[in-house]
């Protein structure tokens, strides 16, 4: 004689079927969260989408100046890099000091004795985004 199934089987089963397919899901489309990095001494934000690049890194320390350039590159438009740092930047306390933008651009901002200028273009269907940040901090006797 067959043992009666339960009612719940059934029920465990789709569940794990469901969170399964949920997390094969997530391995094919991880989430690109939006993170900071610290450039020079600098908290910058970096939208989604958008990957440092290896080519190109740099950063100059010396008594009272610094600074430092990062680029990164992704398949976000341009117009929403422009969007989001000039949004993020000011709700961070910068203040804009210069701005020229048609399909990409550059932005110049300052806070405190640091300059970031952010430039964003796009060739080929590739966005590059640089980031330059200066500090001056020289102490006047």
């Amino acid at each position: 004689m067959q043992r009666p199934i339960s009612r719940t089987v059934p029920w465990i089963a789709l569940f794990f079927i469901f969170g399964a397919l949920l997390e094969s899901c997530a391995l094919f489309y991880p989430e690109d969260p939006e993170r900071n990095e610290v450039i020079a001494g600098v908290i910058i934000p970096i939208p989604r989408g958008m990957n440092k690049s290896t080519e190109q890194r740099a950063e100059l320390t010396l008594p009272g100046i610094g600074g430092g350039e990062v680029t990164y590159q992704g398949y976000v438009d341009p117009r929403e890099i422009i969007s989001y740092y000039q949004y993020e930047m000011l709700a961070r306390d910068w203040s804009s000091r210069a701005s020229l933008v048609t399909e990409g651009g550059a932005l110049a901002y300052t806070k405190d004795n640091r300059s970031v200028l952010i430039r964003v273009g796009a060739s080929g269907g590739v966005t590059t985004l640089d980031i330059i940040v200066g500090t001056l901090d020289l102490k006047r006797p």
